[in-house]
């Protein structure tokens, strides 16, 4: 039997191999051990009741991609491309100490430049659960695979592509409706690990530069108009200031973001907010999206593009999408600053 764990997923628990059927990446069986203990692994059940789209999601107002889908698709990226098995897991535990509301916390907790409230406590997290023991147990005692920064299939800096940032993009556009799935399952077939898989500074590349093109164009899109739009900002702003009033007056203890989905974290915050805060939450349940007009971009908010490495068929080296298509590297250049003169 499946069990729908995201938008574009499902996962089959009912045999002893762990069967992922993902709209992207296809139908996968996954038999090693310590991949299938971790797929079962409440640590990462939990993130099925986590929106990626934090608030928004949370609302509707977007499709109902989860953490778990996301960390599943980045694993099977790594795979996709033939990653080792340490890599592998490192992929599909990249977000596993994401909270109740995903990067909302960011806004409420952490101050603007620093890095994301779940990498911060990553490790907290992790040796509050069975993770370290399960690692251990196959064969990664030194936890390597908690240090997604190691494995550069998992995470490069931007604008460059990795299976994090890959997944996420592509996830989002299909979900978003700016590419569809057969144009998504072009880029999956264009891309490759460049030298190779076990490199040390391997990288993911695409093979084809309209692939890459209307990759980069969606990820834009998906930006302006919802990771980076006001709007969306607006939501995540007005919940931050619901979490923080939740946690640093004392009625919501820091450690039940881990333990909540976003569904539990917001029936949490109903009980301890005072009546100005409950009309708060209401108000976001009902008002719906904002009209963006005149809305600040919060100083939080990243400007997120891409400019994917591709193989030039004419010289056979990698180079980025911008070099290859002056024309992307004109419209990239251009949506950057309009988005800058948006911050508040």
């Amino acid at each position: 039997m499946s069990l729908k764990v995201g938008h574009l997923q499902t996962l089959d628990l009912s045999q002893e191999d762990v069967v992922i059927h993902d709209q992207l990446y296809g139908s996968h069986t996954i038999t090693e051990p310590v991949l299938k203990e971790l797929l079962r692994s409440p640590a990462l059940a939990r993130l099925v009741g986590v929106c990626q789209h934090g608030i928004s999601g949370f609302l509707g107002l977007t499709p109902g991609v989860t953490r778990f889908e996301h960390s599943a698709g980045a694993f099977l990226l790594v795979r996709l491309v033939g990653g080792g098995l340490e890599e592998q897991v490192a992929a599909l535990l990249h977000d596993v100490s994401h909270t109740a509301m995903s990067h909302v916390v960011d806004f409420a907790l952490t101050a603007p430049g620093d890095p994301s409230f779940h990498e911060i406590h990553k490790m907290r997290f992790a040796r509050s659960t069975h993770i370290p023991d399960v690692l251990a147990r196959h064969g990664f005692a030194d936890l390597a695979p908690l240090d997604e920064e190691r494995f550069p299939l998992v995470e490069q800096d931007a604008p460059r592509l990795c299976a994090d940032r890959l997944d996420y993009g592509l996830r989002d556009a299909v979900g978003f409706g700016y590419v569809t799935l057969e144009q998504a399952h072009r880029v999956v077939a264009a891309l490759r690990a460049w030298p190779d898989a076990k490199a040390p500074s391997r990288l993911l590349v695409l093979r084809e530069r309209d692939a890459a093109l209307s990759l980069a164009r969606a990820y834009m899109a998906s930006d302006r108009d919802v990771w980076g739009n006001p709007a969306h900002g607006n939501l995540y702003t007005r919940t931050a200031e619901l979490m923080r009033s939740s946690i640093r007056g004392g009625g919501v203890r820091e450690e039940e973001l881990w333990k909540l989905s976003d569904e539990e974290f917001w029936g949490r915050m109903r009980e301890v907010l005072d009546d100005s805060g409950r009309e708060a939450m209401k108000r976001l349940e009902s008002d719906g999206l904002p009209d963006e007009k005149g809305l600040p971009l919060p100083r939080s908010a990243k400007i997120r593009t891409i400019d994917p490495d591709i193989v030039d068929p004419s010289s056979g080296k990698v180079v980025p999408l911008s070099v290859l298509c002056p024309e992307y590297a004109a419209e990239r250049e251009q949506y950057v600053q309009a988005r800058r003169v948006l911050y508040a």
